[in-house]
């Protein structure tokens, strides 16, 4: 696991001892820590994790190399305790092509927290939506070549062996689902790495006086496993397996600023998307429309309103999908930062429309100096139905600490 980072710094002694005047090395990182308790009984610690993060990276003219290693230690969840490499890629910046090798992470879009084209770095759901955000992505090994025009720039990403979502198993994970004494799940069958499995995608940014759009093209998989179930009488035992399957997708994004208000969309239509069927033991392919409309308003006086509606629209529609033929999800975000931006207020929210579950975090995070920031929040789950509405007993009050250096 750790052979890059030997090879990244040999490769940084090297150029010490043959250019050492034009070479230039930095580490930096950080170290959290962040603990979560059940707010209802039992009242059990639903995380507790302390983590240094380590960032080298080694510039010399127009080329670098990055790498980041998270050192980890997991009080509940075993398998999350060690040394695990993030990231590590060699970057390239000429006039005319960038280039960006390795393990890496790759966003596109322009949504806060949902997906819609961006569909290449998938999430690691271990401990659900516990994690920060740009925590939960799952970096990918890829090549990544951009033409960076002013007005617009051309981005080709290539990805071997694509990596898929990272779901909650094991007994010992408070965020697992819970299976019968009979049951198994499987979710390691994924495609096999081999070239003809492998994502190939584009996108071309414009940049004009009034706004911004881009135009993508992607060939990826379902990252997130849509789960089937199969039952063995012999045995009497049930194996519920992920199925991961090819799509194509269309679509692309805007941004236009208008004052205070900044207006966001995206759209892509996903071709031939998995998906369940409502008794559990087939799934069907179908086109699906999605799209996202997005609204920020920075008020002034350090206030930040956020909120956006995302829709899915599904093709060729059957009564015994998991899913309504139209199902909407919406998110708002509002934070205010006070005495002097050392204290922030936050309040996040999911709402799922069709289910009537919800997630929400209110969060306080104050800075104490540059360095260190010292965050409590309460996490909130509930509704009807739905992934929310099953994770509602697992509404925490959570800590965190961090330092920078």
């Amino acid at each position: 696991m750790l052979r890059p980072i030997f090879k990244v710094a040999l490769l940084c002694a090297s150029g010490i001892l043959f250019a050492q005047d034009e070479l230039s090395l930095s580490l930096n990182g950080f170290v959290d820590t962040y603990h979560a308790l059940q707010l209802d009984y039992p009242h059990r610690y639903m995380s507790s994790r302390t983590r240094l993060r380590l960032e080298m990276r080694a510039d010399y003219g127009d080329a670098s190399l990055f790498t980041s290693l998270n050192l980890a230690y997991n009080g509940i969840i075993d398998e999350q305790t060690g040394a695990f490499l993030r990231e590590a890629y060699f970057d390239y910046a000429g006039e005319f092509l960038e280039i960006k090798a390795g393990r890496q992470i790759v966003t596109w879009g322009v949504a806060d927290g949902l997906r819609i084209t961006d569909l290449i770095s998938p999430m690691d759901y271990t401990e659900f939506m516990a994690n920060d955000y740009d925590d939960i992505r799952v970096p990918v090994n890829a090549i990544n070549l951009k033409y960076p025009g002013e007005s617009f720039t051309a981005e080709v990403v290539f990805v071997p062996t694509p990596e898929y979502f990272v779901m909650p198993t094991g007994e010992e994970n408070p965020w697992s689902t819970e299976l019968p004494e009979n049951a198994r799940l499987d979710l390691d069958d994924t495609p096999e790495k081999r070239f003809k499995n492998s994502e190939l995608g584009g996108r071309f940014r414009f940049f004009l006086e009034t706004f911004d759009f881009s135009l993508t093209a992607l060939h990826t998989y379902n990252k997130a496993p849509v789960t089937v179930t199969a039952y063995n009488p012999a045995t009497d035992s049930i194996l519920i397996q992920g199925v991961y399957k090819p799509m194509n997708v269309i679509g692309g994004d805007i941004s236009i600023p208008m004052g205070e208000f900044v207006l966001r969309g995206e759209a892509a239509e996903y071709f031939g998307e998995v998906l369940s069927v409502a008794n559990g033991f087939s799934y069907k392919t179908r086109n699906t429309f999605n799209a996202l409309a997005g609204l920020d308003w920075y008020a002034g006086n350090n206030w930040t309103l956020m909120v956006q509606y995302m829709h899915k629209y599904i093709s060729d529609y059957r009564n015994d999908f998991s899913l309504e033929k139209n199902s909407s999800t919406v998110t708002a975000r509002i934070s205010k930062e006070l005495l002097n931006n050392t204290l922030k207020l936050s309040l996040f929210g999911y709402l799922d429309v069709d289910n009537l579950g919800f997630y929400s975090r209110a969060a306080a995070d104050y800075l104490v100096n540059d360095q260190i920031t010292l965050s409590l929040g309460v996490d909130r789950f509930g509704g009807k139905r739905g992934t929310f509405h099953s994770y509602e007993s697992n509404s925490q009050i959570f800590a965190k600490g961090k330092y920078f250096f």
